[in-house]
């Protein structure tokens, strides 16, 4: 394998260690909080989508009333920001609709996690990794925890938390996991390139 192959082989793998290992990690870590304390939590995630929801309706407004009104005649940035306003209001004012699309949005998150898991199970049995069949199930149960949460979110809310919660530590887990065989996948491609080189 030549030097210049090798190096972005080893460059991109610094890449994908820099960008999965800080989700897996915040995954997790959430997750550890969710379990604890998931009434307190889920209050706090409908507060902070309420403000962060209003916070962008107000930057689209303010940036209609300081816009060109001859160059950007077609934006739509009062209407959107009006909408953004009046979602976040409605996120603040009723939190326990919130609470209930929550678990939906983030099983939809944990289920594209696992999605992702099962190309990595398919790359590595395509490169002939005798240990696929591990990520193959994890990506199937990481799959299966987020269909959980989407099908089924009108559980107590705590108890869905509590999931929610067992899903991301999970996903985080897995996650770890899953960059570790990637990781020993391409160190043992390169040590074997270099042998036959």
């Amino acid at each position: 394998m030549k030097d210049n192959k090798k190096e972005n082989i080893k460059e991109r793998l610094r890449d994908l260690r820099s960008s999965s290992v800080l989700p897996a990690l915040f995954y997790l870590i959430y997750g550890i909080v969710l379990i604890i304390w998931p009434d307190i939590s889920s209050n706090f995630i409908c507060y902070a989508i309420g403000v962060a929801i209003m916070l962008v309706g107000i930057i689209f407004v303010i940036r209609y009333i300081r816009k060109d009104l001859v160059r950007d005649f077609y934006r739509k940035d009062l209407v959107i920001g009006l909408i953004a306003v009046s979602l976040g209001l409605v996120a603040l004012l009723r939190v326990e609709l919130v609470k209930e699309l929550i678990p939906t949005i983030l099983g939809i998150i944990v289920l594209f996690s696992g999605i992702v898991k099962l190309q990595n199970a398919i790359d590595m049995f395509r490169m002939k990794y005798a240990y696929w069949y591990i990520i193959l199930i994890l990506s199937v149960l990481n799959m299966g925890f987020g269909i959980l949460l989407i099908v089924e979110p009108r559980w107590i809310v705590n108890v869905v938390f509590v999931l929610i919660g067992c899903g991301l530590v999970y996903s985080g887990i897995s996650d770890l996991v899953t960059l570790f065989f990637i990781t020993k996948t391409i160190k043992k491609l390169l040590k074997e390139s270099d042998i036959i080189d």
